[in-house]
Order: C-alpha cells, then sequence, then structure tokens
C-alpha cells in the first residue's frame, strides 16, 4: 500500500496537544518515525471561552503569590527558626522538590481523569491544598520548623499542579492556530506572570513592613480562592478512559533519546544548576546591610520589571537572532558584573558617592536584565524544534528539568556556604563565594555546541527529508 505523501509544514487539522495524551497514539518514536497525533474537533469542546482564558490568567498570577510570601518565608526561617544561609538553602531546596516534578502530575492528571475531566478537578484540588495551606500558615504561632516545612510543601505541591494545568490550557488554546499563535501565548503567558511578579515583589516588602508575616499567608490566600471559585466553570470534554502511566512514561523516554531533544534537556540542566548566591546575599542585606524589608521588595521589584523588559525586548528586537550567538554573548557580557558586589563587599563603593540600596537595584537590574536572555530564548524557540503535538509535554519536562537545576544549584549553594563557614553573621568568605560563582558561569559557554540550530525552517527540512527516507525503504 503506498503511503500518503505528508509534511509537517501542510498540516492544518488540530490536535490534542494537552499533556501527555498527545503521544497516547504513539507505537515508536524516533528521528526517522512519523508522530501520528489524535485529531480532536473542534466544534466538540470550545476552549477558548472567557472563563476558560479567566482561569489560565489567574494560574498565571499564582507564582506572584509565591513572590509575595517569598520574604515572609526568608524572614520566617530566618527570625523565628535562626536558620543560618546553609541550612537555608537545603530547606528552601526541599519545599519546592514539587515544581521539580512537574511532568509527573501531567502523567497523573491524563492518566486518571477525575469525574471525566482532566483539568477541572485537579485544578480545583490544586487550588484547594494552596488554600489550605496558606490560611493554615497564616493561623499557626510557626513554633515547629517540621509542621511549617510541611505546610509550605504542601502549598508549592499545589501551585506546582495549578501550573501544569494553565500551562496545558495556554497550549490548548493555541492548537487551532500556528507556531507563532503559539509563541505568542507562551510570551504572553510570560509577560502576564512578570507583571504580577513586579506588583507583588514591591507590595511583599512593603506589606510586611505594616503588618505580620502570618498575615501576609492569608492576604496570599485570596488568588487561590479566585482560582478555585473559576475551576468550577471550566468548559472541557469529558473523557473516562484511563491511559497506563507506564506506556505514557516509556514514551516520554524514548522522545527523550532524540538527539536534539537530549542536547537541550543537558544544556538547561548546566546551566541552570550552576551555584548562586541568592539567599546568602539575603542574610548579607539583612544582618550587614540593615536592609529593611520595604527596601528588599524595592529590590525584588527592579528585579522583576527588569526582568519584563527584558522580555519585551527580546520578543520585539531578538527573536529573529541566532539563539547560539545570543547565549554566547549574553554569557559573557554578564560575568563580569557578578564582581560588582566585591565593591560593596569592600567598601569601595564610597568612591562612587553611591548608597547601598541603589548600589544594589542596579546591580540587580543589570543582572537580571542580561540573564533572562538566557533562559526565555529557549523556553520559547523550544517549541520551533518540537513537532507540533509535542509542546505541551516536551514543555513540562523541560520545566521540569529547569526546576530540577534550580533545586541542584541550592545543594551545591547550601555545600559551598557551609564550606566556606559563611553564617547569618559571618560574611569574611562570602567575597570567595561570589568569585566561584561568577567563574562556574563559564561552563554553559563549554555546552554551547551541542545545542541544535534554532531554525524552524531548518526542522521542516529535517522532517521532509525523513519523511523522503521512509518512503524510499517502504
Amino acid at each position: 500500500m503506498e503511503k500518503e505523501e505528508f509534511y509537517w509544514t501542510d498540516r492544518t487539522e488540530s490536535y490534542e496537544t494537552c499533556s501527555t495524551l498527545t503521544i497516547a497514539s504513539y507505537s515508536s518514536l524516533n528521528e526517522k518515525s512519523y508522530l501520528i497525533g489524535n485529531i480532536v474537533k473542534d466544534e466538540d469542546c470550545n476552549t477558548d471561552i472567557v472563563c476558560n482564558k479567566i482561569c489560565s490568567s489567574l494560574v498565571a498570577m499564582l507564582q506572584g503569590v509565591e513572590v509575595l510570601c517569598n520574604f515572609s518565608i526568608l524572614y520566617l526561617l530566618k527570625d523565628n527558626y535562626k536558620l543560618h544561609p546553609a541550612s537555608l538553602n537545603m530547606v528552601m531546596s526541599f519545599i519546592k522538590i514539587p515544581w521539580s516534578i512537574k511532568l509527573l502530575w501531567a502523567i497523573v492528571s491524563d492518566s486518571y481523569p477525575i469525574f471525566g475531566y482532566r483539568k477541572k478537578y485537579y485544578l480545583i484540588l490544586g487550588s484547594f491544598l494552596c488554600i489550605l495551606s496558606l490560611i493554615i500558615l497564616g493561623l499557626i504561632k510557626h513554633t515547629n520548623i517540621i509542621l511549617t516545612v510541611i505546610f509550605l510543601t504542601i502549598y508549592f505541591f499545589g501551585s506546582s499542579l495549578c501550573n501544569v494545568i494553565g500551562e496545558a490550557q495556554i497550549v490548548e488554546s493555541s492548537r487551532k492556530g500556528n507556531i507563532n499563535t503559539l509563541e505568542k501565548n507562551v510570551s504572553f503567558f510570560l509577560i502576564f506572570r512578570k507583571i504580577t511578579f513586579v506588583i507583588m515583589s514591591y507590595l511583599s516588602g512593603y506589606l510586611l513592613s505594616y503588618m505580620s508575616k502570618q498575615h501576609i499567608f492569608l492576604i496570599a490566600s485570596i488568588l487561590p480562592i479566585l482560582i478555585f471559585i473559576f475551576s468550577f466553570f471550566i468548559v472541557e470534554k469529558k473523557n473516562y478512559q484511563n491511559y497506563g502511566i507506564k506506556k505514557k512514561i516509556k514514551s516520554i523516554l524514548e522522545i527523550i533519546k532524540i538527539s536534539y531533544i537530549k542536547n537541550i534537556i543537558v544544556y538547561i540542566f548546566i546551566m541552570m544548576s550552576i551555584p548562586s548566591n541568592e539567599n546568602t546575599l539575603f542574610f548579607y542585606m539583612t544582618n550587614e546591610l540593615q536592609f529593611s524589608p520595604n527596601t528588599i521588595g524595592k529590590i525584588v521589584m527592579y528585579q522583576s520589571l527588569s526582568s519584563l523588559i527584558a522580555i519585551l525586548f527580546y520578543v520585539l528586537f531578538l527573536s529573529k537572532i541566532n539563539i547560539i550567538r545570543l547565549l554566547l554573548y549574553s554569557t559573557i557580557f554578564v560575568i563580569p558584573f557578578f564582581l560588582f558586589l566585591l565593591i560593596i563587599m569592600k567598601k569601595l563603593k564610597f568612591y562612587f558617592y553611591i548608597s547601598n540600596d541603589i548600589y544594589i537595584i542596579v546591580y540587580t537590574i543589570l543582572i537580571e536584565f542580561i540573564n533572562e536572555f538566557h533562559t526565555i530564548p529557549i523556553l520559547i524557540q523550544c517549541y520551533k524544534m518540537i513537532p507540533d503535538v509535542l509542546e505541551s509535554t516536551i514543555y513540562s519536562f523541560l520545566l521540569s528539568i529547569n526546576n530540577l537545576a534550580i533545586i541542584f544549584s541550592s545543594f551545591l549553594s547550601s555545600i559551598l556556604t557551609y564550606i566556606l563557614k559563611i553564617t547569618a553573621t559571618n560574611f569574611e568568605n562570602l567575597f570567595l563565594l561570589i568569585i566561584i560563582c561568577c567563574i562556574t558561569n563559564f561552563i554553559p559557554i563549554f555546552f554551547l555546541y551541542i545545542i541544535p540550530g534554532f531554525n524552524s525552517n531548518t526542522w521542516n527540512i529535517k522532517y521532509r527529508e525523513d519523511d523522503d527516507y521512509n518512503k524510499s525503504q517502504s
């Protein structure tokens, strides 16, 4: 039987692209195989209704709640439980483990629909866990660190579950368009989230100056409550079929074996797993420089604003630039700025007649602006190298790798902080940590060669060549 001619660029049907269900129909997957998706009729389920969009927008804002609570969590661990920088890094790494296994939540939600829905009730469950944990954190007296860590972990589990469903909604709402539509929606999702970060960053420090940490936890529960309410009105096509988890995991493992996807996973992990001095600097700014919560909130606000501007700058001016060249130049350019902290540590900034807070604000703005060019191009451009029916699955997996690498980075930072004997009051060797973090930023440069060329035309040609190859073998 003669094969029907098939090109990826000629494909016009709509595909189910939500999480791991996109790979349910694949019997095998490699660089020389066809990827056949499940065709979904758009009239069966309208995913673009207002309530669905409101829900996905609220989920995009949910990480802003983490920004709002972040200072409360840091001050809680530092002041109430008297943790040092090394132990604080370890605790922060532990409570964010649910974010490093986001793909697992996607697999579970797709494999076991609740009352026939793969999104609605999982979003209800995630938002309910956020509400429950935040209210309890706002009511208890925080004398038992184990209890506090448990409820913080429950919160991050709930927020990661909501985030998985929100991202799936974004991808599904884009399936009627082309890759540019999907790219714009993801960019909008990121920009909307960064705007929330800017607002919440300022409020986190401002509110902490006037109210207790417990009150902030209670205020933060408002957004999960809104998500919980709107979740009941999500329109979704019912699907009572259960899918085997083992089969999905096997399919995902086959996807990872594809060389260009495997290479980008390796690079993301290396890039994000280098040690950081962020939490140690928090102790330095609060204990040594005597920054108030309001001042630190302003610093983080400017940091988030810089990140937002960087995303807009990339989308408007740099999206067509070669990705490898952009990563190389931005890495080389940002590394010297890491050493600027040595100026404030060695009291040299007085020669510039600049106050501590202004200097730190300028430093964080520069670092965040340039660093954003490392992550955003990869996350957005990945859609150009991933087959049309796999965006949500691989994107969720890449973000899981990204979060896992951040946790690994925190563990490395904890070990370095402990070895250098940096405590909540002793910052004598902080300059060594800064230098080490600066030097390790060179490491990703040596792995740029493994990144595939992020050119959509290149990959379209590749798929055509694979198609021709398969035809010649038949």
